[in-house]
């Protein structure tokens, strides 16, 4: 059986997608919860200790994939990101499960493309 992927929701997701996320009994944390304010870099240590992937909107998370190598990142990237197409985006991305971990994955409207993280 495929493992489920720990998730570390970036500030910029949201704590209406981390809710929704938890009732849907996905693994969950959010920097809006526990670090308001961190860094992206931060960002990037926190998950590569916990071993989480990083759920985020902001493209430069590929760059710091690539930097510094955390689990693995998926990057939304909808041309209409309200709140219940951020939930949809991510809940196709973890059908992946465990093909998220040593990837970064662009998440749009209508594609999912996955590229492996080498630092």
């Amino acid at each position: 059986m495929k493992q489920e992927p720990k998730l570390l929701l970036d500030e910029n997701i949201g704590l209406k997608v981390y809710h929704e996320l938890k009732k849907h009994g996905y693994h969950v944390q959010s920097i809006l919860v526990e670090r308001r304010g961190a860094s992206d870099e931060e960002v990037v240590e926190i998950a590569t200790r916990r071993g989480k992937v990083i759920v985020t909107m902001d493209k430069d998370f590929g760059y710091l994939a690539q930097a510094y190598n955390p689990p693995g990142v998926i990057i939304l990237r909808l041309r209409d990101p309200r709140i219940p197409n951020r939930v949809r985006a991510i809940l196709r991305a973890l059908q992946l499960k465990e093909q998220l971990c040593g990837y970064i994955t662009i998440v749009t409207d209508t594609k999912i493309r996955r590229r492996p993280i080498t630092p």
